[in-house]
């Protein structure tokens, strides 16, 4: 055989083989999609921040068969869907697609506080809302660390799905935010303006930081807040179906 003519054939069988390879990847990849879940397809995508404003991640179907997912404005929303969410205004929404459509319609970012009703009760906090308050607050600051940073939340991540690091800085963010005057301190009048009753058993927040407050001196500083909230929020974890519990009475503001 000619050497030039040898040497055509293996180029082209190269050729070949590249174009095989390319094409059952992209039929791998769209199998793998096409098998994926709308939530798992809309994990990495960020919506809200860039256009359109407010919008929320959707998977749409091309053409071709193949599902995406793209950041758009609800336009229609199933008011049967009763799966209430509460947002860092206070405001209560059916569900997250109605909090989409309104932040789309404003042309603005609406974070979610957490899902759930808005509703703050003024009972007196009891012993296991009092241990379990530390693990709720910081799992809601880690969704609203979340949707500060990209817009979004991922309904898979809470403070059990991330390291012990990754919790402290969670709270170390939360200070930093209402430390306002940046003295390393967070006093009365800081707790007082942060808005509790937006968040789940708002009733016992007192109460935690009074415990938090290691030193009695009616501050807390860092340290004191992002030990108290990573560790005591861990017990309460490991220990729910337990026995142990927080001294109340002596978290008593006098």
């Amino acid at each position: 055989m000619d050497i030039k003519l040898f040497g055509l054939a293996i180029c082209v069988t190269f050729l070949c083989v590249i174009q095989i390879e390319a094409k059952s990847k992209r039929s791998y990849t769209r199998l793998e999609h096409s098998q994926m879940s709308d939530e798992r397809l809309c994990q990495r995508k960020r919506c809200g921040k860039k256009n359109p404003k407010g919008s929320w991640c959707e998977v749409v179907t091309d053409d071709e068969g193949r599902r995406r997912a793209t950041c758009v404005c609800p336009t229609n929303c199933d008011a049967t869907d009763r799966s209430p969410i509460c947002s860092v205004y206070g405001r209560e929404y059916k569900n997250k697609c109605f909090l989409h459509m309104e932040a789309c319609k404003k042309r603005r970012i609406i974070k979610i506080a957490y899902e759930g009703q808005c509703i703050a009760s003024q009972a007196k906090c009891t012993q296991d809302e009092l241990r379990q308050f530390p693990f709720r607050l910081l799992d809601w600051f880690v969704h609203l660390k979340d949707t500060d940073e990209f817009g979004t939340v991922d309904p898979s991540k809470t403070i059990t799905s991330i390291t012990e690091a990754d919790r402290t800085a969670v709270a170390e963010w939360k200070f930093q935010q209402l430390d306002k005057n940046e003295d390393g301190k967070l006093t009365n009048k800081e707790l007082k303006a942060f808005r509790y009753a937006l968040m789940p058993l708002e009733h016992c927040a007192k109460q935690f930081f009074k415990i938090c407050d290691t030193d009695n001196n009616r501050k807390l500083l860092s340290r004191e807040w992002s030990s108290c909230l990573v560790k005591r929020s861990w017990e309460w974890y490991i220990a729910r179906n337990g026995n142990d519990e927080l001294d109340v009475e002596s978290a008593e503001l006098q």
